[in-house]
C-alpha cells in the first residue's frame, strides 16, 4: 500500500500560516480567502490523524508540537521545490511582488533598514521586505527557507552558508554632548572611572572590551543594563553615562544631535559584518538579486 497523495497547496497553506501566525495575514500573503485557508488547514489536519496543528492565543496562532514537526519537514521541502522552479524562472525586479525575509540584530535593524529599503524600493517597488530579529535557530531558518538572508556579525554561520563581506566595524564610546567631565578626548582613566550603560546583546562587543580591560586588571562600572539600542540617546542626554556601540550606530546618534562619539582608549578587535544565504539558493535569480541589493546598500566602509 502507498500513502495517499498530499496536495502541495496544503503544504504551502500550512507553511504560510505557521510563519504569519495568523490565518488572516496568511490569506493576504497568498491572495486567498480566510475560509479557503481554514478549509485547507482542516484537510491537512485530517490527513495527519486529526491532531491539532495550532492553538489560538491572545497574540496569534501558536504551533503545537505536531505543527512544529511538520514545519521542519514542510518548510525545507517547500523551499527546495521553490528553488528548483526559481532556477528556471525569469526574475524581473520592477514587476515582482515577491516577499523577502531578512534577519538581523536589533542594532542592525536600527542601522541598516532605511538604506536597504531605499535601495530595494527604488528598483522593485512591488517587492515586500520583512525585517526579523536573528533568532537562536537562524541556521535552521535559512535551511528551511523561512529566512532568505541574514545580515550581521555571525561567524557561526560561515561553515554552513554562502556569504559576502559588507564592511568591517569597530566599537566606539558615545555619551552626552554636554558630558560634565569628558571633552574631546577619552582617556583610559576617565573611561574606567565613569559610569556605564551596557546593552545586553548576543554579540561579543561587551566581552571584547571587558577582556581588554581585564588584561590590565581593570573593569567598567556598569550601573544599568538595557536590552536594545533604540532609546540610548534619551538615556544619555545630559548625564555622565557612557555606552559602547558600533561605529555606524554612533554616527547616526551624532547626526541626530546631543550625542558625541569618541574612540575607545583601549585596543579592541574590529569585527566583520556579512550577508549570509543558504547554499541551496545559489542558482536562484531572485536571491542573487536580493544579495546584490544588500551589498549595494550596505557594503563599503
Amino acid at each position: 500500500m502507498t500513502a495517499p497523495p498530499l496536495d502541495l497547496n496544503l503544504v504551502r497553506v500550512f507553511v504560510t500560516i505557521y510563519e504569519a501566525r495568523s490565518v488572516t495575514r496568511a490569506a493576504e500573503r497568498l491572495g486567498l480567502t480566510q475560509p479557503t485557508l481554514s478549509h485547507g488547514l482542516a484537510r491537512l489536519r485530517a490527513a495527519y490523524g486529526g491532531d491539532r496543528l495550532f492553538r489560538r492565543t491572545a497574540t496569534g496562532l501558536v504551533p503545537t508540537s505536531v505543527g512544529e514537526q511538520l514545519y521542519q519537514r514542510f518548510g525545507q521541502a517547500l523551499a527546495g521545490i521553490d528553488s528548483t522552479l526559481e532556477s528556471r524562472q525569469r526574475f524581473t525586479p520592477a514587476q515582482s511582488t515577491r516577499r523577502f525575509r531578512i534577519a538581523m540584530s536589533d542594532v542592525g535593524a536600527l542601522s541598516f533598514t532605511a538604506a536597504l529599503l531605499r535601495q530595494i524600493q527604488s528598483r522593485a517597488p512591488k517587492v515586500e521586505i520583512d525585517i526579523e530579529k536573528i533568532g537562536e535557530q537562524v541556521a535552521d531558518d535559512l535551511a528551511s527557507g523561512r529566512i532568505d538572508a541574514v545580515v550581521g556579525n555571525q561567524p557561526a554561520l560561515l561553515a554552513s552558508t554562502s556569504s559576502l563581506p559588507l564592511f568591517r566595524e569597530r566599537y566606539v564610546c558615545v555619551m552626552s554632548e554636554h558630558h560634565p567631565t569628558i571633552g574631546q578626548k577619552l582617556t583610559l582613566a576617565k573611561f574606567v572611572a565613569s559610569r556605564h550603560i551596557m546593552v545586553v546583546t548576543p554579540t561579543r562587543g561587551n566581552q571584547l572590551i571587558d577582556e581588554a580591560l581585564a588584561e590590565r586588571k581593570l573593569a567598567r562600572k556598569v550601573v544599568a543594563r538595557v536590552p536594545h539600542f533604540m532609546n540610548l540617546p534619551a538615556l544619555l542626554d545630559r548625564t555622565d553615562l557612557l555606552v559602547l556601540v558600533p561605529g555606524r550606530v554612533a554616527q547616526m546618534y551624532v547626526r541626530q544631535g546631543g550625542i558625541k562619539a569618541l574612540p575607545l582608549p583601549i585596543a579592541v578587535p574590529e569585527f566583520e559584518v556579512r550577508v549570509h544565504w543558504h547554499v541551496r539558493n545559489e542558482s536562484s535569480k531572485a536571491h542573487k538579486w536580493l544579495v546584490e541589493q544588500i551589498v549595494a546598500a550596505l557594503g563599503g566602509d
